[in-house]
């Protein structure tokens, strides 16, 4: 068995015991017998190896994936109504109907919970987001796809889904360096991605080129945020299916490109 065999085994092994996110290159370098800086070698980072460590916990140990993702999903519930301050570990526990061992086995404290609760949401926003900005300011009436877009974003808090309380406490929480982190790295790739998808838009004359895609990124975001924080304050004054179709016609109007935005070579 050559060294990159040996550690990939030992690797599969620890995963179908450990969760990824608690394994270490000296954890595989101990049970593959060989020095941590071979292990690094062969998986590069340490983020890449775990990546690699959680793909191999989703295929072939679909017990832990699924427990993880219940203790998250019951974490989202218990700190959207008690706040981070309020919840604890054991309320978590006891809401996904596991002991609290077992989270403790998966999430070492409520920050190192909250952190991967905040990632977790964050990462599914910015995968929407990217997805459907595109489709809709290159549809046939962009201002209509603008609504499309937003109501979409403002349905499940409507309906009384997406636990949308959950974003302030992740920003109330954010005092913690542990969450910070997270919610800065996270909300940072959100801007990135609608940046990104912005900038493409540019380059193809859809949207005007006069503005920096980064703060069109920043300001589409805040204007989300915005609204949903003015429904949790007020939801009888702010309704959506009402301000959305009129702040898209808006928004559209900043962002159409002129004659020479369209015509212009990039």
């Amino acid at each position: 068995m050559t060294t990159r065999e040996r550690i990939m085994e030992a690797a599969r092994r620890l995963a179908a015991r450990h969760p990824f996110d608690r394994i270490s290159f000296a954890d595989v370098a101990k049970a593959a017998g060989v020095h941590w800086t071979a292990v690094r070698r062969h998986f590069g980072s340490k983020q890449e190896m775990r990546v690699w460590l959680a793909q191999q916990q989703e295929d072939n140990v679909p017990s832990l994936a699924d427990t993880r993702t219940r203790i998250l999903d019951a974490a989202a519930r218990v700190f959207a109504r008690l706040g981070y301050a309020g919840a604890s570990l054991e309320q978590v526990a006891a809401d996904a109907g596991m002991t609290k061992g077992a989270v403790y086995w998966h999430f070492s404290s409520k920050s190192d919970l909250f952190a991967a609760l905040c990632e977790k949401n964050l990462t599914q926003q910015l995968k929407m987001l990217t997805q459907q900005a595109g489709s809709a300011l290159n549809s046939a009436v962009p201002a209509q796809g603008l609504a499309r877009l937003l109501q979409s974003q403002f349905a499940c808090v409507e309906e009384g889904q997406g636990n949308p309380m959950l974003f302030f406490e992740f920003v109330t929480a954010s005092r913690d360096p542990a969450v910070g982190e997270v919610l800065r790295d996270a909300y940072g790739k959100i801007i990135d991605g609608v940046s990104g998808v912005l900038a493409q838009l540019q380059e193809s004359g859809v949207v005007k080129r006069d503005v920096a895609p980064d703060s069109l990124a920043v300001l589409f975001q805040a204007l989300i945020n915005g609204l949903i924080l003015g429904w949790l304050i007020d939801p009888d004054r702010i309704r959506f299916e009402q301000v959305v179709p009129e702040l898209s016609r808006v928004l559209w109007e900043g962002l159409q490109p002129s004659v020479d935005d369209a015509t212009a070579p990039v």
